[in-house]
């Protein structure tokens, strides 16, 4: 018996950042990938973009894709910003609503604005939605469900962040990864600058392999990229990459250059210098 679930893809596109950095190309944002579950009565988003202007264009989208069916839930995958703090708005075009992630994640979030201030508002400025969303945590089986369909989001050990989950929907054999795989964008070593932290990383990718999916969402890329399990390998490629290369490398600046040259097709060039620096240093520091 087939799904009763539908599945719709939205990407958010990418945006000027203030990073303070020279160079155009160092100064644009990821574009954000958004998942649109949903069955014949209502549905479920995984992930929203950053500033006003996207999200009121994602709640457009989405009530156009589903013009008679109810938004009954917002999941967010793991405690980066860029996935949640647009949910406001969506609480907002959408009444009732529910802002959920597994616990660990929620915790993640909870963690994040004891530095949002310092961060977002200046590299966004005037753009970012008011308020700081803080989801409901799932019960402990972290499953919800969609006209009767199962979703559940499944924890993993350090991915681009320490408090990472990815959302599994069985019937569809599809998941939601989050910024545990990633399209043709630079993938982010800022916080996972560390060889045990980038090993936790490929085990979040095995994990989501091993439930051999169809469907593979990742958290950024270009809005015409299909979705799919491809998208696994090249992620682990990069990483493997980015390590050899790393391993080789005399400053972060001949890093940051290096993996710009081996991946020139890939977005937000802010990324790549951030994780080159703290790799970088967090190389030297192991000497």
């Amino acid at each position: 018996m087939g799904s009763k679930l539908q599945v719709d893809i939205y990407v958010a596109p990418p945006i000027l950042a203030n990073t303070g950095l020279d160079g155009d190309l160092k100064n644009i944002w990821s574009p954000i990938s958004c998942t649109l579950i949903h069955g014949p009565s209502s549905a479920a988003l995984i992930d929203t973009p950053i500033n006003v202007e996207q999200n009121e264009a994602l709640a457009k989208w989405i009530a156009e894709t589903i013009p008679k069916k109810q938004l009954k839930y917002i999941y967010t995958t793991h405690a980066h910003p860029d996935h949640f703090i647009g949910v406001p708005i969506l609480e907002k075009a959408f009444p009732g609503v529910q802002f959920i992630a597994t616990r660990n994640v929620a915790d993640g979030i909870i963690a994040q604005y004891d530095f949002y201030d310092a961060m977002w508002p200046a590299l966004f400025p005037n753009q970012l939605p008011e308020g700081k969303p803080v989801p409901k945590p799932l019960p402990e089986s972290n499953e919800f469900f969609i006209d009767g369909e199962k979703l559940q989001g499944i924890d993993v050990g350090h991915a681009d962040n320490q408090y990472s989950s990815f959302l599994h929907v069985p019937s569809l054999h599809l998941v939601a990864a989050g910024d545990i795989v990633y399209g043709d964008c630079h993938q982010h070593f800022g916080e996972a600058k560390t060889p045990e932290k980038r090993k936790e990383w490929l085990n979040a990718i095995d994990q989501i392999e091993a439930l051999k999916p169809q469907i593979v969402v990742a958290g950024h890329k270009r809005a015409t990229q299909a979705d799919g399990p491809y998208l696994m390998q090249s992620t682990r490629e990069y990483i493997y990459t980015f390590e050899k290369e790393l391993a080789k490398a005399s400053s972060s600046s001949a890093l940051c250059d290096r993996m710009v040259e081996l991946y020139p097709q890939r977005w937000n060039l802010f990324i790549i210098d951030f994780s080159s620096k703290q790799s970088f240093a967090a190389k030297e520091q192991r000497l």
